[in-house]
């Protein structure tokens, strides 16, 4: 645990200094732009989550390697959904891009039944590709906010497990994030189609 705490303190002052982009090539430096960051461990992510989620005006895109949602449920994956479907009845776009490769086994079946849930409160899925997992935890908000860890969108993750996540306030990492998620989408023949 120790490791991580240096690796992430080293992030987020790398964050604080200045922003950074992965372009392939090592790290570029976007020295105008000020970053915030936070480091969410454990519950502190669904709560900030659900803030960012809350304020959200235009967009929100979620990128799940597990979503468990069960009908009927009052867990924290429950309440993220909720919290979607009310994004969408105030106007916000949600799309949810999910791993939905697999050929078969529990966590196709469970995604698979979160993405009809999704799909019937207005939130487009857009299915990763056929031949790759899509293993990533992002969550961007409006443009500007990147959520990005350890956490799936599941009961364990969200309020027993030790995980860590970040939070990010940048437009350009954002943007980058949207960019990562829009080529999955792609080479699942869909565009996350966000402006």
């Amino acid at each position: 645990m120790n490791r991580l705490v240096f690796l992430l303190t080293v992030l987020l002052v790398l964050l604080a200094s200045s922003a950074f982009s992965a372009g392939g090539k090592g790290f570029a430096v976007h020295a105008r732009q000020a970053v915030q960051a936070r480091l969410l461990i454990d519950r502190e992510y669904f709560d900030v989550l659900q803030e960012g989620i809350a304020g959200a005006k235009d967009e929100i895109v979620i990128c799940a390697y597990l979503f468990k949602t069960l009908e009927n449920a009052k867990g924290y994956p429950e309440k993220m959904l909720k919290s979607l479907a009310a994004a969408v009845k105030r106007g916000v776009r949600v799309l949810a891009v999910m791993e939905l490769s697999q050929e078969s086994g529990d966590l196709l079946q469970t995604n698979t039944e979160t993405a009809k849930r999704l799909e019937r409160a207005g939130i487009r899925v857009c299915p990763d590709p056929q031949n790759t997992v899509t293993h990533s935890k992002l969550v961007v908000i409006d443009r500007r906010q990147l959520f990005i860890g350890s956490h799936n969108l599941t009961q364990s993750a969200l309020r027993y497990n030790h995980e860590a996540s970040v939070w990010i306030e940048s437009p350009v990492l954002a943007k980058e994030a949207l960019d990562y998620l829009d080529s999955v989408c792609m080479q699942g023949k869909d565009k996350l189609k966000h402006p």
